[in-house]
């Protein structure tokens, strides 16, 4: 691969697949059930929130509102102009004891007066409500012995790598101009070798989600191409760098409809130690309301002996493992 290691672009693109909003994919709860699924936009559990985040377990929908009090929902509960005159007494006498007790902590030196309020008892409290926060899973653990397990948790989708892979921290984010103002994740840089001095990579992998504005197997045949003339072209001989794709083919990610292509990149021979050819794959998969895209690439060919280029091998094989995470 001709751009360093740890090269990540951050350069934002102007064209091309629109981004999924930084939102996790709506992977459906069973996929060979009825549509429905997730609610994303890191606001939701990958399950759904019940009714009122704060009491799961509300009868009827009523929210909780501190006290031992329900609010009943509408069109529900006590006809107009009834009153509960326990439920007053109760709240007047929890004022009056509240009084007393920040009374008390002022004279004791415990509380200071004037413009503090007791928690929960300000002006709206017993109208506030908690925002949920979603929570992407953990990496789950790895199938192929011996190998690492990479992990997009914004995509939700893990797949395991060579030992001599590395795994970039979560944080970092990657992108190619020509797909456009899309951001990937879960990076895995191939093994480092020197050429010339210069630190290398031997091979890449990166995911992301994508809005299903095209086909599955569009989508697969653009990122191929533009992914592997991005991850091969030095110096600027995009020209001199040529990506040869098989057809696409259907596929199953564990009962998730899918699609996969591979092809070969070859560019001319620059230097013993660069690559001349490469093996490229990519794996596009069906989630609720977008599309979950691995690009998996690893030279396979270099006019040097060592180190060794086995891309034919090790891309299928982390194309094999990929799964989703719920």
């Amino acid at each position: 691969m001709t751009q360093p290691s740890g090269g990540h672009d951050n350069t934002p693109g102007r064209a091309g697949f629109g981004p999924q909003g930084g939102q996790p994919p709506q992977w459906p709860s069973n996929p060979s059930g009825p549509s429905g699924g997730w609610s994303a936009g890191g606001h939701s559990s990958p399950y759904g929130w019940q009714t009122d985040p704060s009491r799961p377990d509300s009868p009827n929908g009523s929210v909780y509102r501190g006290f031992g009090t329900f609010e009943e929902p509408a069109g529900g509960g006590k006809p107009p102009g009834k009153t509960s005159w326990g439920v007053i007494g109760v709240l007047v006498l929890v004022v009056a004891l509240l009084g007393s007790a920040v009374g008390l902590g002022i004279y004791y030196g415990t509380a200071e007066p004037g413009g503090q309020e007791a928690a929960g008892a300000g002006a709206g409290a017993g109208n506030r409500t908690t925002s949920p926060t979603w929570t992407p899973p953990a990496a789950p653990e790895l199938r192929i012995e011996g190998w690492q397990v990479g992990y997009n948790s914004e995509s939700q989708l893990a797949y395991d790598v060579p030992e001599n892979w590395n795994v970039l921290d979560s944080g970092q984010d990657y992108s190619i101009p020509a797909l456009g103002d899309i951001t990937f994740h879960g990076l895995v840089d191939g093994p480092y070798y020197d050429c010339g001095g210069k630190e290398v990579v031997g091979g890449r992998a990166i995911s992301t989600t994508v809005k299903p504005d095209r086909s599955m197997s569009e989508t697969a045949k653009k990122f191929l191409r533009r992914s592997g003339r991005h991850f091969y072209t030095d110096a600027g001989k995009a020209g001199e760098v040529s990506v040869n794709a098989e057809e696409p083919r259907d596929a199953d990610v564990e009962g998730f409809e899918a699609v996969r292509i591979s092809g070969t990149v070859k560019m001319p021979e620059a230097s013993r130690c660069l690559p001349t050819e490469a093996k490229i794959s990519t794996l596009v998969v069906r989630a609720e309301n977008s599309y979950v895209v691995l690009v998996v690439s690893a030279d396979s060919e270099r006019p040097a002996s060592s180190p060794s280029a086995p891309g034919e091998r090790t891309v299928p094989r982390v194309l094999d493992s990929a799964r989703p995470v719920r």
